[in-house]
């Protein structure tokens, strides 16, 4: 019942958060005066062929996705990759590297190392690197919440949001083990790395055989 109630509240929260964002969003739509909107479209449709054809071309316009470096196996990590694939909406503005991928290399995304992505969140846009929470108002601008995050960077909100990612990002693994599928993630991790460790022999005794990790309730059925 337990899981069930911080599970019931995660998605909740999430779910207001979403709304809010999403009321935000539409504000200066609400803002504007009637008939506006057309008016804009009206004004864009009058503009000349000759000018539509001299811009910038599609292909040259088209910006390069931003990557956003994340760990795979930290649910609050997961949380953030899954807001900004929602705001996203398939636009490819962002896209997700995981640091704990055997192939990951630092050198093929701004030189961020392992160990400098396990400690701070990163993004990476034309081999120009962000990290902290500068990173993460990089990846949510992005996405379109330019206006959102100027809000942010303001000085009295910035000390805020400093204080709030210093605290997170320093005890994101406790906070994941606390969020709806984190614990079942954290046992899965670490049932892996056991694994890897028998294997390799190691935590065994030079006269022993390594026995890997099993269920006694199996053997009791």
């Amino acid at each position: 019942q337990g899981i069930s109630c911080l599970r019931l509240v995660h998605v909740c929260f999430e779910a207001a958060f979403i709304s809010m964002l999403a009321i935000m969003l539409s504000l200066p739509a609400l803002l504007l005066p009637p008939g506006a909107g057309r008016s804009a479209l009206a004004t864009r449709s009058a503009l000349p062929m000759v000018a539509r054809r001299t811009s910038v071309p599609a292909a040259a316009a088209a910006a390069a996705a931003m990557e956003v470096l994340y760990d795979s196996q930290c649910m609050v990590c997961l949380t953030n990759k899954k807001l900004l694939t929602w705001f996203d909406r398939g636009r490819e503005k962002v896209s997700f590297v995981d640091i704990r991928s055997k192939t990951y290399n630092g050198d093929e995304h701004g030189g961020v190392s392992f160990d400098d992505a396990m400690l701070h969140f990163h993004t990476v846009l034309e081999g120009k690197v962000a990290e902290g929470s500068e990173a993460v108002f990089s990846a949510y601008q992005a996405v379109g919440l330019g206006w959102l995050i100027n809000v942010l960077r303001l000085p009295i909100v910035r000390f805020l949001v400093d204080v709030i990612y210093g605290f997170v990002s320093k005890n994101r693994h406790t906070i994941s083990r606390f969020m709806p599928g984190g614990r079942g993630l954290t046992n899965a991790v670490t049932s892996i790395k056991d694994l890897n460790k028998a294997a390799q022999g190691e935590g065994c005794d030079d006269e022993e055989e390594c026995v890997l990790p099993y269920d006694d309730d199996d053997d009791d059925e």
